[in-house]
C-alpha cells in the first residue's frame, strides 16, 4: 500500500500496514463511536421501560423473563457471528449490527403488538453480540502489546458513553416527545448515521499484518506468518476453542458481568430501598461510582501498559473491588449519605482495574494459541456473559426477597474474588521486569 496520506487508506479494502500515530486513533475512535453507539441502541428501553409496560399493560416480571430469552439469543449470536469477525474480518460486524439496529428501532416504534417488540429486542440482542467480539479483536489489531490496556481501557469507556446516552437523549427529549416511541425514532435516526460512518471511513487491517501482531512494537512484526493461506490460516484459529486455559480464563468474564450489572440495574435500587435514600439521591450516589470507573480505566490501563503486567493488575481490581463490597453490604441502613458516597466511589475505583487488564491478557493468551482466532476467543466470553444476566435477572429479586439487599451485595463481592482468582491462568508475568519500573 503506497499511500500512506492519512485518508489515502480509504483507496483500498484493506489496510495491508500497522497504522500508527493519527490513524490508529482515528480507527481506534470509529470502533469505540460503533460500540457506544450499539450500547446505547441495547439500553434505551430502560429509561422508558414504565411507558412500554404501561403500553402493553405487561408487569416487570414478564420484562424480565424477556431480558432473560433474550439473554440466551445473545449467546447464540456471539456463538454464530464471532466466527465472521476471522474469516471475513472485522469490518462487516462493525457495521451491520449497528445498520440492523436503525431498522430494528423503526419497526420497534411502529409495533402495535409487545411480543413483537420483545423479538425486535432478542433480535438486536443477537446482532450485538456479533459486534462484541469483532470490537475487542478490531481493538486488539490496532495494537500490538504495548498499549494495549490503554486501548482497552477506550473501549471500556464506549459501555459508560452508551449508558450515559441513553438516560441523557431520554432526559432531554421526553419533555418534547413524551412515550418511548419517540427514542426508538431517535435510535433509528442515529444508529443509521453511525453505520454509514463507519462504512465510509473504517477499513480491516489485512489478514497478513493480523498474523504478524505478536510482539510489542510494529516494527517487530513477524514476518513469516505472512505467506500463510487465508483457510489454513482461519483453521488455525480454530485452535482457542480446544485451550482449557483460555476458557477457564473466559470465566473471568462471567463474574466480572454479574457485578457490573449488578452496580448499572440495581444498586440505585439497593440504596433506595436498604438505605431509603429518595430515588434521585441513590442515582445521584450511583454516579459517582460512574465517574470515578471511567477516570480509573484510564489509570489502571495505562499502569498496566508501563508495567507490562496484568495478572496483578486484574487480580489486585478484583480483591480490592470485592472487599469494598463487602464493605458497603454491611454498612447499618442509617448510614449518611456522605459515607455511602465514599464507599461507592472507592468501588469505582478499584472496579476500573479488572476489565482494560483483562481483556489486554484474554487477548495476549488467545494470540500466543493462534493470532488468527482473536475474534473467536472473545466470542466465548460473549457467550458466556449472558449467564452472569440469566442468574441476576431471574437470581437477584428471589435472593433479596428471602435473605435481603445484603446478601446479594456479598454474592457480588465473592464474584470479584473469583475473578482474580481465575486471572491466574493467563499467560503473562505476574511482576514488572526492573527496566519496566524504572520506566515510571
Amino acid at each position: 500500500m503506497k499511500n500512506r496520506s492519512f485518508f489515502g487508506y480509504l483507496a483500498h479494502r484493506e489496510i495491508d500496514f500497522m497504522p500508527s500515530g493519527g490513524l490508529r486513533w482515528w480507527l481506534l475512535a470509529l470502533i469505540v463511536l460503533g460500540w457506544a453507539v450499539e450500547q446505547y441502541e441495547a439500553l434505551k428501553n430502560g429509561p422508558v421501560l414504565v411507558y412500554i409496560l404501561a403500553d402493553f399493560d405487561k408487569s416487570l416480571v414478564e420484562w424480565g423473563q424477556v431480558a432473560a430469552i433474550a439473554g440466551l439469543v445473545y449467546s447464540a449470536g456471539a456463538v454464530i457471528l464471532s466466527r465472521v469477525a476471522d474469516r471475513f474480518g472485522r469490518r462487516p460486524l462493525m457495521i451491520w449490527p449497528v445498520f440492523a439496529y436503525a431498522v430494528i428501532s423503526v419497526f420497534g416504534a411502529l409495533t402495535e403488538s409487545f411480543w413483537t417488540l420483545a423479538f425486535l429486542f432478542a433480535a438486536g440482542g443477537f446482532m450485538m453480540a456479533g459486534m462484541n467480539p469483532a470490537v475487542h479483536a478490531a481493538s486488539r489489531d490496532l495494537t500490538p502489546r504495548m498499549g494495549r490496556a490503554m486501548v482497552y481501557s477506550w473501549v471500556s469507556l464506549a459501555f459508560t458513553i452508551g449508558a450515559l446516552m441513553s438516560t441523557l437523549v431520554a432526559a432531554q427529549t421526553l419533555p418534547i416527545w413524551p412515550g418511548w416511541r419517540s427514542q426508538y425514532w431517535i435510535a433509528a435516526g442515529l444508529a443509521g448515521i453511525t453505520a454509514l460512518i463507519i462504512y465510509v471511513f473504517y477499513r480491516d487491517l489485512s489478514l497478513r499484518v493480523r498474523g504478524q501482531i505478536l510482539e510489542s512494537r510494529p516494527d517487530t512484526l513477524v514476518p513469516d506468518i505472512a505467506d500463510q493461506q487465508i483457510e489454513s490460516a482461519y483453521e488455525d484459529g480454530s485452535l482457542v476453542y480446544h485451550s482449557p486455559r483460555l476458557w477457564l480464563l473466559s470465566l473471568v468474564i462471567v463474574f466480572w458481568a454479574l457485578t457490573y450489572v449488578t452496580v448499572s440495574g440495581y444498586v440505585p435500587t439497593f440504596l433506595a430501598q436498604h438505605h431509603h435514600l429518595e430515588p434521585d439521591r441513590a442515582a445521584g450516589v450511583t454516579s459517582y461510582f460512574w465517574i470515578v470507573f471511567t477516570l480509573s480505566v484510564f489509570v489502571s490501563g495505562w499502569l498496566s501498559d508501563r508495567l507490562l503486567v496484568r495478572k496483578s493488575i486484574t487480580a489486585f481490581g478484583g480483591v480490592s473491588t470485592g472487599a469494598c463490597f463487602m464493605v458497603g453490604a454491611n454498612l447499618p441502613v442509617d448510614t449518611s449519605e456522605a459515607l455511602l458516597i465514599l464507599v461507592w466511589s472507592l468501588t469505582g475505583f478499584f472496579a476500573g482495574f479488572i476489565y482494560p487488564a483483562w481483556c489486554a491478557i484474554y487477548s495476549e493468551t488467545a494470540e500466543s494459541i493462534s493470532p488468527f482466532g482473536v475474534g473467536r476467543a472473545f466470542g466465548i466470553t460473549a457467550t458466556l456473559s449472558p449467564v452472569a444476566g440469566l442468574f441476576l435477572n431471574l437470581g437477584l429479586p428471589r435472593i433479596v426477597e428471602q435473605w435481603g439487599w445484603s446478601t446479594w451485595m456479598m454474592i457480588a463481592g465473592s464474584c470479584c474474588f473469583c475473578a482474580a482468582a481465575l486471572v491466574s491462568v493467563g499467560k503473562g508475568p505476574w511482576w514488572p521486569e526492573t527496566r519496566s519500573l524504572a520506566s515510571l
